[in-house]
């Protein structure tokens, strides 16, 4: 992972290695005030991802909104873990990552340590305050 000139993250296979081109990329979708974010993918054209929600609370949701795709399916889910015995809500550094099957779940890691790259500890990191517990993938 690293940032590019335009405030464009990108994302390789493995290690980076010279004049390697890489796998995805993510960047705000607005430069203006609040908004969601955009990853593209390298190699298959047409494959689009936006993510919306709040990353710095580990509250978030990857859409898949491909150009065959009329609608946005979401095919991701950061959340907050919540201690079950006590219904204590644990630290940001412990979240579920909830993927629909059928979804690279190692793409979709390598989105949370984007995002973490991108916003880390930055409270004001919010990409969009969405709530995107209304559904997951765990039934």
């Amino acid at each position: 992972m690293k940032p590019s000139l335009h405030q464009r993250w990108e994302g390789f296979l493995g290690e980076r290695k010279e004049d390697q081109e890489p796998a995805f990329s993510v960047c705000r979708s607005s430069i203006i005030g609040r908004s969601n974010l955009i990853v593209q993918v390298f190699g298959d054209p047409g494959e689009e991802y936006h993510i919306r929600g709040s990353f710095s609370q580990r509250c978030c949701t990857i859409f898949n909104t491909s150009s065959e795709n009329s609608s946005k399916d979401q095919v991701a889910v950061i959340k907050r873990k919540v201690d079950p015995s006590t219904h204590v809500m644990l630290g940001k550094d412990v979240f579920w990552l909830c993927v629909r099957p059928g979804f690279d779940g190692a793409f979709a890691m390598g989105l949370v340590l984007v995002l973490d790259q991108m916003y880390g500890d930055n409270a004001d990191g919010d990409v969009r305050d969405v709530d995107p517990t209304s559904e997951d993938f765990s039934s």
